[in-house]
């Protein structure tokens, strides 16, 4: 038996984590932490990544429809076959209605960095990755960023300083008070930040986690507030009142640095503190606890992700996030939010535009989504498809992603792929969108790919990059999504954008760094490689003073009027609230119609443990057995007039239908909150998960008019029992049970 350990990268999502990968054979046997690589700590899914790669569902050869849709009933073909008739698909579809009638989705899987780097347009700016069919003249590059992380990320910061969020960083290492506010890192892929988090407890840093769950982040906190979902914006309102009262507003910078200063002190006048407890349901007595606290230091960071997304106004929430610190002292300064500044390094890009002659899909309804992000907006899809409004997409490619179990009112999205002339899916396994695909083509996972990796995370300018070197060769004749897209490419007319091979591809992205592709390579053997110093002023405090914010080196921020844009002059040229105002939940306890029939808040997507990753990983055995069953999280109060116990069948029902989950009782969320379990519902699913999908529930036409994304954390639901306790109920941990 042959024996061997590779220090490499994990190859089960994007991330970049170092792990060290014991192979008996040449296959996968165990994964272990590389403790010398900066980002060295893999999940669990990581741990358990065998279980994935040699799943025994796993796609290994290109798959025919040859029976009628809404079956998966397909015959194997050869590569040859499959891109022969997907290209001339193309190429016919194109000739008769037009590039526009052709439409690629990106999701989670493919964010590996080469198709990140490969296929994002050539474009100033932000450009979210999905330039497959830019070539060709089509506008309609959808992407999962359509309706998650682009709203914090990209929207809201970038209304407000005029950069990507990422440039703005939590000083975690020096804070002495984090608040974590719509996120959960100790679910987080990488769990880097979580490792910064405890390493932060440890040395007294208090943490504060706003969140309707007592998640694990939250059990190791030293405060936590319960929230009604939807209602972050007036909790930041009246937090931000107290501190006008108080004299902890910064006005010098208020008044000098900021646009809408005096507009936004007259509006939070209003959220009082009783008006506050009516709204969030955060007394009177925890909203004065955080209000001494945020004035308490200069040294307080905060860190979120997606969950302030999620409501009517999630886009302006998030600004007015953004906002109560910056003029509450805690912007970049040691221990606050950072400032970093963007690397100079830029890896080589193919030489594709965005298509400007016809609008996109979603142009019409989300003009700043689309200008911006330089994407279609897939919440306009149906329409699209049913209604032929603007036009008829009539080719949808889907790589990597899992639609019908990720977007709202799932019954709809199925209309629409159904109603498709054609449809491809390049994927793992046989998930819910198979059933209406035309040509399914398997995917490899990363471990058996060549590629590199950019750190931190995926930054389009990294400051460090590592090869990533094949671990083990394809599974059967699955394939790099990369070489899919590259040899699709070439039959349709533009293969010499994109290196045919791997290695050529690695080659390309780094040629213009200052090293060859052999250093490179060698280099990457000890971890991430160096491309980019941090800046000798890097730790220089408040960088707008200093003109290191904008591009043409004077004092301010990057926006139109050079200042921090409380009063977005982007929102207000596009017809948008410019100021970050509060709106009640369409559909929350102030819709008396609704909440008759429906008393309960239904809020979904958490990640309540590292066993699955939204739609991903629910039919790998290893990880299901540690929760078998989809589930809804209630309070006591709330379980026990309906009769419902921990591991009881229930209908979870909104206005759009009813759901079967399983009940999970627990003092641990708030009372009239329901927490329902989002990802199942897909065939290949373990029992426990294939017929309970949030997302039939969920409402396409509730969103944030911004963003376009949809409310999945502010909707109104009922329960009802349905049977007794499931024979396997087991769960894993909310936070410390």
């Amino acid at each position: 038996m042959f024996k061997r350990i590779e220090k490499g990268i994990c190859g089960i999502c994007g991330a970049g984590c170092g792990v060290s990968i014991s192979l008996e054979n040449d296959r996968i046997t165990k994964i272990l932490p590389w403790k010398k690589h900066p980002q060295g700590q893999p999940c669990l899914r990581g741990v358990k990544a065998s279980s994935i790669v040699y799943a025994r569902d796993r796609i290994t050869k290109p798959l025919k429809r040859i029976g009628p849709k809404g079956t998966l009933a397909f015959t194997e073909i050869s590569w040859d076959q499959a891109l022969d008739e997907i290209s001339q698909k193309i190429l016919n579809l194109k000739s008769q209605y037009g590039p526009q009638c052709i439409a690629s989705f990106f999701g989670r899987g493919n964010f590996e960095d080469s198709i990140w780097k490969m296929f994002s347009p050539k474009e100033k700016g932000l450009a979210i990755p999905n330039s497959l069919f830019m070539p060709m003249g089509s506008p309609n590059a959808f992407s999962i960023g359509n309706i998650c992380h682009v709203s914090h990320a990209f929207i809201a910061p970038f209304t407000i300083f005029g950069a990507p969020g990422g440039m703005l960083q939590p000083d975690l290492e020096h804070a002495d008070i984090i608040f974590i506010w719509g996120t959960n890192p100790a679910t987080g892929s990488p769990l880097k930040q979580f490792l910064q988090l405890k390493k932060a407890k440890a040395r007294g840093a208090k943490t504060v986690v706003i969140d309707p769950l007592k998640t694990q982040t939250a059990e190791m906190a030293d405060l936590w507030i319960p929230i009604q979902p939807g209602t972050d914006g007036a909790l930041i309102h009246g937090i931000l009142c107290q501190c006008f009262k108080r004299g902890g507003v910064d006005r010098a910078f208020g008044e000098e640095q900021c646009q809408g200063f005096s507009d936004l002190e007259q509006y939070v006048k209003g959220f009082n503190p009783d008006l506050v407890h009516q709204i969030t349901g955060v007394s009177e007595e925890s909203l004065k606890e955080l209000t001494e606290l945020i004035l308490s230091t200069e040294k307080i960071a905060y860190m979120t992700q997606s969950g302030l997304e999620f409501n009517d106004t999630g886009a302006q929430s998030i600004r007015a996030l953004l906002s109560l610190w910056a003029l509450t002292g805690h912007l970049d300064v040691k221990g606050g939010m950072v400032f970093k500044s963007r690397s100079p390094v830029s890896l080589s890009k193919p030489d594709v535009k965005y298509p400007t002659d016809i609008p996109p899909i979603g142009m019409d309804r989300y003009p700043l989504f689309c200008n911006l992000t330089k994407n279609g907006h897939f919440s306009e899809f149906p329409r699209s498809v049913l209604q032929e409004d603007p036009y008829k997409i009539r080719f949808l490619l889907i790589g990597g992603s899992s639609i019908l179990t990720s977007w709202p009112n799932s019954a709809l999205y199925a209309k629409a792929l159904n109603a498709l002339d054609y449809q491809v899916c390049v994927d793992l396994f046989l998930k819910q969108d198979a059933r209406y695909a035309d040509m399914v083509l398997p995917a490899t996972t990363y471990f058996e790919n060549t590629s590199l990796c950019g750190y931190p995370g995926q930054a389009a300018l990294p400051t460090a990059l590592q090869y990533r070197k094949k671990i083990i060769e394809p599974m059967g004749e699955s394939m790099n999504s990369y070489l899919i897209y590259a040899k699709l490419a070439e039959r349709l007319g533009y293969g010499h954008l994109y290196p045919h091979t791997e290695e050529d591809m690695v080659r390309f992205l780094i040629k213009d760094l200052p090293m060859n592709f052999q250093t490179f390579k060698h280099e990457s053997e000890k971890g991430p490689v160096t491309v980019h110093k941090v800046a000798p002023n890097e730790g220089q405090e408040k960088k707008w003073l200093s003109g290191q914010l904008r591009p043409d080196g004077n004092p301010g921020f990057n926006t139109p009027s050079g200042k921090w844009e409380i009063s977005s002059t982007l929102l207000e040229k596009y017809g948008y609230e410019p100021l970050p105002v509060y709106t009640p939940a369409s559909e929350g306890p102030l819709n008396k119609a609704l909440s008759q029939d429906f008393p309960l808040t239904l809020t979904s997507g958490a990640r309540i443990m590292q066993s699955t990753f939204r739609s991903q990983h629910q039919n790998i055995p290893n990880l299901v057995r540690l929760q078998p069953n989809a589930e809804a999280i209630l309070h006591p109060r709330d379980a026990a007039p309906r009769n419902i116990s921990s591991g009881d069948a229930i209908w979870v029902k909104t206005a759009r239908g009813k759901v079967k989950f399983i009940a999970r009782v627990t003092q641990k969320i708030s009372k009239g909150v329901v927490e329902v379990n989002q990802g199942g519902g897909a065939p290949n699913q373990a029992d426990g998960w294939k017929n309970s999908n949030i997302n039939l529930l969920t409402d396409d036409r509730n969103r944030d008019s911004i963003t376009g994304f949809p409310v999945f954390k502010a909707l109104l639901c009922e329960l009802e029992k349905v049977g007794s306790a499931a024979k396997q109920y087991k769960t894993g941990p909310i936070g410390n049970e």
